[in-house]
């Protein structure tokens, strides 16, 4: 989503990691509602790969892997539908994931049936949005502020709302997750947007340094933040970390380089 936004199309680049985060959020709600076990809880017979079992956090209803998968791939397919090739391997890939997740143990096949209407229902809305945005691009800033207000909303609900496990600390982590991921994206579009506006009409090789310095950046933030950020534990800790790494994707870094190309081409 990132090299994308940064380096082939901002347009594209944004309406994808929308599609995402947006689907990724409404997961969580449905999962924290839902409460549903996973599976290998509700009938011992069921053999479950250890390594998927690890990396299976959370309620199991619905599948955060297949929505995360159908957000990404179908909205690029979506947003890419004239490359017939591009449409058809990021359906094979969706598909994939989805059967692996039932595959492996982890999910139903309710979990990722759900987990795929649900992100086709936010690339529809995200498509109504779009149209409604086209006429009322001066309302970026509520735009910002009411999905924000929303996201810490949702947030706080979750929070709050009784389970029915006895711990529940491990299994509400993403929900802090895709709320950073939420403001983060939301207030980096609106801060790009009226503070840097940056440029695709750039050379290649321009795009080419974009990439790897923004991949490496992107990493490094991914496989620290949770240990520079471990003093706030473990749910503040995810919130920040991935609050700031949308930040950086979508304003901070786009106004670094900026500024750094716009020097250069002075020179």
């Amino acid at each position: 989503m990132a090299l994308i936004y940064w380096c082939f199309s901002k347009r594209d680049g944004l309406i994808i990691s929308f599609g995402y985060v947006f689907s990724f959020s409404i997961n969580q709600l449905i999962k924290n509602i839902v409460c549903m076990p996973r599976p290998w809880l509700l009938d011992s017979r069921l053999h479950v790969d250890p390594i998927a079992k690890s990396g299976a956090t959370g309620f199991s209803f619905p599948s955060g892997h297949t929505v995360s998968a159908a957000s990404i791939f179908g909205g690029t397919a979506v947003y890419q539908r004239k490359r017939k090739w591009l449409v058809a391997c990021c359906s094979v890939i969706t598909l994939l994931t989805a059967f692996s997740r039932n595959w492996l143990g982890c999910h139903t096949l309710k979990d990722v049936l759900v987990a795929v209407l649900i992100a086709a229902f936010t690339i529809s809305c995200l498509n109504l949005f779009i149209l409604w945005f086209s006429k009322h691009e001066d309302k970026d800033y509520l735009v910002c502020l009411i999905g924000c207000l929303v996201s810490l909303l949702i947030l706080v609900f979750l929070r709050l709302k009784p389970y029915s496990v006895d711990n529940v600390y491990p299994l509400i982590t993403d929900c802090y997750t895709a709320c950073g991921m939420v403001c983060g994206l939301l207030l980096g579009w609106l801060l790009e947007r009226r503070f840097v506006n940056f440029s695709m009409e750039v050379s290649v090789k321009t795009k080419v340094l974009r990439a790897l310095i923004g991949s490496l950046l992107i990493c490094i933030m991914y496989f620290t933040g949770s240990q520079v950020f471990s003093f706030m534990g473990v749910h503040f800790a995810h919130l920040v970390k991935y609050f700031i790494i949308f930040l950086v994707i979508t304003f901070l870094y786009p106004l670094i380089f900026s500024k750094l190309e716009g020097k250069k081409n002075a020179d």
